[in-house]
Formats: C-alpha cells, structure tokens, sequence
C-alpha cells in the first residue's frame, strides 16, 4: 500500500484490517463505533443497503438527513438540526459522545 501511495505514507500492518468488501468493512466500523440505540445521521438520498449492512446486527439505527435536489442534495444546517431532534424524540443516542 506504500508503494502505491508513492512511498509518501506508511502503514502498521498491527493497524490494519482486512475485509471481504465494503458491506463487511461498513458492518465492523459499525460495530467498532456504536452500541445497540446508537445512530447514524445519513444524508438521503443513501444506499438502501445500509439498512441491512449498517442496522441488522449491530443495532445501530439510521436517521435520515433529508436533503433535496434543489441545492444540489447539499447537508443544510436545517436539514442536519432536523435529523438531529427526530434521533432525541425517538430516544436514540448521539455516537459522537
């Protein structure tokens, strides 16, 4: 991996894990960051997926930021605020603590 980047990066092999894909890779971060009641604030639209890669074992939840093709499906500070008060009525935890 060294090599590829140009030798301008170097890599601990103890740091590394290896996975089958990105649906395993997504489920393992998943697992490494959140507990069951955490969630994730993700920007629509997304990968259906993520609902089976992310949610299923892990029980972490999804909370969607909507976002419209009016601005360019841009992250607005509304949109954001708005994700982030439907996680607290629903009682989910915020993963960032």
């Amino acid at each position: 991996m060294s090599e590829i980047r140009g030798n301008t990066v170097t890599f601990d092999p103890n740091n590394l894990v290896l996975t089958a894909g990105a649906t395993s890779a997504s489920e393992t971060l998943m697992f490494c960051i959140a507990n069951p009641g955490d969630a994730f604030l993700i920007p629509t639209p997304y990968y259906p997926a993520f609902d089976r890669d992310l949610r299923w074992r892990t029980g972490a939840e999804i909370v969607l930021i909507n976002c419209s093709s009016s601005n360019s499906f841009r992250i607005t500070r509304s949109a954001l605020e708005d994700a982030y008060q439907q996680a607290q009525k629903k009682d989910l935890k915020d993963t960032s603590r």
